[in-house]
Formats: structure tokens, sequence, C-alpha cells
């Protein structure tokens, strides 16, 4: 069970069928004079689909020579260690602060655990050690030059202290992971995925001046797709982080606890959708993907953290 697409002639576009459904994780491919480039390698959960969809573009998956993390998180980063062991030759390119975490993911896991509980080899599988020797630590302005492929590195925390985004300057297609938010086609609704530990509303607003300074084309979303309205998608996340701190703040305030915040954002979010003109089901992908009682943890934990 795959679905492939090529977006440009170099440049695939996997769904990785997260949890049986479509548009939830994606991952990108880049063919390239030095084998192939793939971004966001999704959980090993998913790894199958991964591996279907690289052979349904016409590829090898034995060509297989960089993986690319925009952040650490499971759903992007947990096959990188089983890809590195099936496959020999393949370099993991992450951030400085995430690699630690890829080499030795034991606190990743623990921490990661104490959230899913039970289902975490169900979400998820293995998350594999990866070999130090074989992971590139990046930094904010690192150019690559992957075989014939050019990559600038962006350090674009927010989300997560350690994501980075990769801007193509080929044709302006920019790899950005979360901090360009969830998006479920065909829905033009935008929203902050706002996990803990790291979420920071004014780093994450930076982080999009950022993205807008390189002027993309188009944004490659993992969750899940090819943006090209740029400017409009920006513009509406950026309001939206606005809007989930607003509102967390404010039923914190009144007294409600923890389950009761999640519960009343997703109300916010289903009737933000309908008056949009939008189906109903939209927020229910999102939960799939970024359940709102984790977004108010993330919300909670950056209200403490400033004070609020």
């Amino acid at each position: 069970m795959s679905q492939a697409e090529w977006l440009a002639d170099d440049l695939g576009m996997i769904d990785l069928l997260f949890r049986g459904q479509e548009r939830l994780i994606v991952g990108w491919v880049m063919p390239t004079s030095d084998g192939l480039v793939l971004a966001e390698c999704g959980p090993t959960s998913t790894l199958p689909n991964l591996l279907a969809g690289i052979e349904a573009l016409g590829l090898r998956p034995d060509d297989l020579r960089h993986i690319l993390l925009t952040h650490i998180h499971l759903d992007h980063a947990g096959a990188a260690g089983t890809l590195l062991e099936r496959f020999p030759e393949a370099t993991l390119y992450v951030h400085e602060i995430g690699a630690p975490h890829m080499i030795d993911p034991s606190r990743l896991l623990q921490s990661a655990a104490r959230v899913y509980g039970g289902r975490m080899d169900a979400l998820w599988g293995d998350f594999l050690p990866c070999p130090a020797e074989r992971v590139v630590v990046l930094h904010d302005g690192d150019r690559l030059e992957l075989g014939d492929l050019t990559l600038d590195v962006l350090y674009t925390p927010g989300h997560a202290s350690h994501h980075v985004a990769f801007y193509r300057p080929s044709d302006g297609a920019l790899i950005a992971g979360d901090v360009a938010g969830v998006r479920v086609p065909p829905s033009r609704l935008v929203w902050p995925p706002t996990p803990p530990p790291d979420v920071d509303a004014e780093l994450w607003h930076a982080s999009l001046d950022r993205l807008r300074a390189v002027n993309p084309s188009r944004l490659l979303v993992t969750h899940a797709g090819a943006f090209d309205d740029v400017n409009e998608h920006l513009a509406a996340l950026d309001e939206r982080i606005d809007d989930f701190v607003r509102l967390v703040a404010q039923w914190q305030a009144e007294g409600l606890e923890r389950d009761a915040i999640a519960a009343r954002l997703a109300q916010w979010s289903a009737e933000l959708t309908v008056a949009a003109g939008e189906t109903p089901m939209t927020p229910g992908m999102i939960e799939n993907v970024t359940p709102f009682g984790m977004s108010v943890d993330g919300v909670l934990r950056y209200l403490r953290r400033r004070g609020g």
C-alpha cells in the first residue's frame, strides 16, 4: 500500500499512509548524481510504505545515500536508524541539538513512552540508534552539496528547539517539516502542532519570517503536502499560533483543567472549520497528527516558561 507522485523531475512525494490514512505523513525523495536523497523518513511503522513508494516512483531503495531530518520527533525520524542499518552506504543529516538523541535515543524514547505508553510500538515501531560516524551534524547556514543537488540549511525553532528547514535554490522549494504547520488537503486551513517540550511562539514567528526571507516558491509540509500559496499559508499559521496561545491562556485563567481545555480547543477548531465552509472532519484528521491534548500540554508548558 503506497501512494507516490512526482512533483518535478527531481522531486517525488511519498504518502507514508500513517495509521492507514492518507495525507498524515509524507516524505520527499530527490534523485541526484550521488544517489537518492530522502527528506523525512517517518516512523519505522510506515517503513514498508516508504520503500514501496520509492519503488512506485521507479527508483531503487538500494540507491538511498542521504537521509535528512527536519527534527527528531518520532513521526519524522523514527525509521532513521533502521534505514542506516538496512542501507550501509546511507548517511543521516540532523541539527546539532538533535544529533545526540539520534545516536543515543534512550532519553527521547523514555519521554515518548510517558506520552504514548503501550501504544509506542503500534504507532512508531522500532527507533534504533544511529552510528555516530554516519551522522552529519547540521548548523544554521550550512550549504549541502549532495551530488548535483544543493540545499541550504535554515535553523527554524519554535515547534522544536532543534528544527531545521531545507531550501532548494534551484526551484525555491522549501522542505519545511513542522515549522510550517499542519494542513490536510484539500483543506486550506493551517494548524500549529504544539506538543511539549519546546514550543515557543516568539521563536516560531521569527522562524516563519526566516522562511519568508528566502522567498520560497513552494512549501513542502510533512503533515502533509506541497503548497504554492506560500504567503497565505504562513500568514494563517502566524494567526493560528497566537490563537492557540491566547485561548489556552484564557481558558486556564477561567479555571479549566487540561482535559477541559483540550476539549474546548477541539470544539473551537471544529467551529472554525465549519465557518470556513470546510468539512467538519478536518479537526479529526488534525487530531490524528497532533492530538489536541498534546497541543494543550505544549502551550501550557510554554506559558509556564514565560511566566504566563
